[in-house]
């Protein structure tokens, strides 16, 4: 036999090398043609040669470098202020037809209706027959509800660990990973870590101040630890106490979404309460009302905010005078100065997270429960199509708070057709793959999720991918498992390396002390995993 297969393998190489020929004589060609160019493939591309290539809309981009102070549609364009208001309104529009009951539920209902009225004329009086049928449906939820309550998310746990490992890359001196997008990180890791945090939120058993306060006591910690290693190696931490907080900003977000999203909280938490879920301007129950009163009433402030925020901006409204003067005039620190354009598109700002509030406040009072699976796909739509049509630099910042938002919603209310995106991510998951790759776009360099790219066309594959792989994790497509019981431990190491890895990396810099950060995942192992206490089918803590 093993003679016999020496023909076939012949063969192969001669096929092999036949393919390698004529690839040579496809680089021959491809070289003549970018030597006409002025570009050599063999050499490292510069900016200029790539923008030599923009023709090519697919392979190539014209976006060859991240800056994102220059757009072929800015915010303050006629179709940017013409594209938001309409945006604004059509989905308040697709809230407010989430009212109505899905003409199917009503079929079902009339159905069930007339099978307990045959069982009334078999002779079952009518109270043993509303009985029977509310016992029957009630034991059916709580069943759902408990199993819906053991269930581990084990795609959130792993989702916190990844994010926070892809952040001690970046904050570690592995830039050139975010820089490129590598293994798609622009995508998901942040994303997926503000709509984690959306999650705990949602899954917390703690009030509002427990909630603010074990976050203080993080932020307290990781800036502690950051301030220790600014002292040791004399930094003028005085002068820029920005990035002395550093990556603790992202616990500042926190902070200061916790009590402006927690009326939407109790609001979401409201809707739950009811097992058959009955519109809360209509409910008479005790307490419901007081409840509604008070969601009605911040729904009015965060609309009564929007539409102010919406008039400045269609009115062409910056502050780019004013700010560019305070900061020239002020001594203030670097990251400050950085940082400050931002506050130039404050009333998109406004528009930006608080009409997602406006709307997801409006959802728990409009929204029929055979609906509840459509506020997240228009919560989605609200702030992606924002960051296509209506680009400004650094607009990450408002689009990244819209997600933690978004997983609050989604955790209650999950996506419509979640279970159908979720049983064709497991089948065709190389195909999804194939699809991210065709759609990122290699050429590209920089942080091209904080600085958006030039180009509409650009944007909108940019920001298509991110959207693909949220609404995946949204959907519980790539929900792991963990036979190995490591997330209980894990989740723990992933705190303490957010709030130590840049104390780690001040000291010892580049690779050192992202290997002193991931070296101690063995002491976690060790410390934690004797612990019996822990219970891998329990649900992921708030925390």
């Amino acid at each position: 036999m093993p003679i016999l297969n020496l023909p076939i393998l012949c063969l192969c190489f001669l096929g092999a090398q036949s393919l390698t020929k004529k690839g040579d004589v496809n680089a021959q060609l491809g070289n003549a043609n970018a030597n006409q160019l002025g570009y050599n493939p063999d050499d490292v591309p510069t900016e200029t040669a790539l923008k030599d290539f923009s023709g090519d809309w697919l392979f190539h981009v014209r976006t060859t470098s991240c800056h994102g102070d220059a757009f072929d549609n800015g915010a303050n364009s006629y179709i940017s202020r013409t594209f938001l208001p309409i945006l604004s309104i059509c989905s308040v529009g697709l809230l407010c037809l989430s009212w109505k009951e899905k003409r199917e539920k009503e079929v079902y209902r009339l159905d069930e209706k007339n099978e307990k009225n045959e069982g009334r004329s078999e002779g079952l009086p009518d109270s043993q027959a509303d009985e029977s049928s509310n016992a029957e449906s009630q034991g059916e939820r709580s069943q759902r509800t408990s199993q819906e309550k053991s269930k581990r998310l084990f795609h959130v746990d792993f989702a916190r660990i990844c994010a926070v490992m892809c952040v001690i890359f970046e904050h570690s001196g592995g830039v050139s990973y975010t820089h490129r997008n590598v293994g798609f990180g622009l995508w998901w890791a942040l994303p997926y870590l503000y709509v984690t945090s959306g999650m705990a939120s949602m899954m917390s058993k703690s009030s509002i101040v427990g909630y603010v306060m074990r976050l203080l006591l993080v932020f307290t910690v990781g800036t502690l630890a950051n301030l220790f290693a600014d002292a040791v190696t004399h930094r003028d931490w005085s002068h820029d106490f920005g990035n002395t907080i550093f990556q603790m900003f992202f616990v500042v977000m926190l902070l200061i979404m916790a009590p402006l999203a927690e009326p939407l909280r109790q609001a979401l938490r409201q809707r739950s309460r009811s097992d058959d879920g009955p519109n809360p301007l209509t409910s008479g129950e005790e307490g419901t009302a007081w409840s509604t009163g008070w969601t009605f009433a911040f729904m009015m402030l965060w609309g009564t905010i929007s539409c102010a925020a919406l008039a400045f901006f269609v009115r062409g409204f910056t502050g780019d005078s004013e700010i560019e003067r305070t900061f020239q005039d002020e001594k203030v620190s670097r990251w400050i100065q950085f940082y400050a354009p931002v506050l130039r598109h404050t009333p998109i700002i406004l528009v930006h997270v608080g009409g997602t509030l406006f709307l997801s406040l409006l959802a728990t009072l409009v929204c029929h429960d055979d609906n509840t699976g459509v506020v997240g796909w228009i919560l989605l739509a609200f702030s992606y199509l924002q960051m296509i049509v209506v680009p400004w630099d650094q607009d990450s910042f408002a689009h990244l708070v819209n997600l933690n938002i978004v997983g609050m919603v989604t955790f209650q209310w999950p996506l419509a057709g979640s279970a159908m995106i979720a049983r064709l991510v497991n089948a065709y998951w190389p195909f999804l793959l194939m699809f991210l790759c065709l759609d990122s776009m290699p050429d590209m360099w920089g942080r091209c999720d904080v600085h958006s790219p030039y180009s509409t066309w650009e944007r909108f594959r940019m920001f298509l991918g991110e959207f693909t792989l949220v609404v995946c994790f949204i959907a519980g497509a790539f929900t792991p498992s963990d036979p190995k019981k490591v997330t209980p431990w894990l989740n723990l190491w992933s705190l303490y390396a957010y709030c130590f890895h840049v104390m780690w990396y001040r000291l010892f810099g580049s690779p050192y002390g992202a290997i002193i950060t991931f070296a101690s995942i063995p002491l976690f192992y060790f410390l934690l995993m004797s612990d019996k206490s822990s219970k891998p089918d329990s649900g992921t803590d708030g925390a």
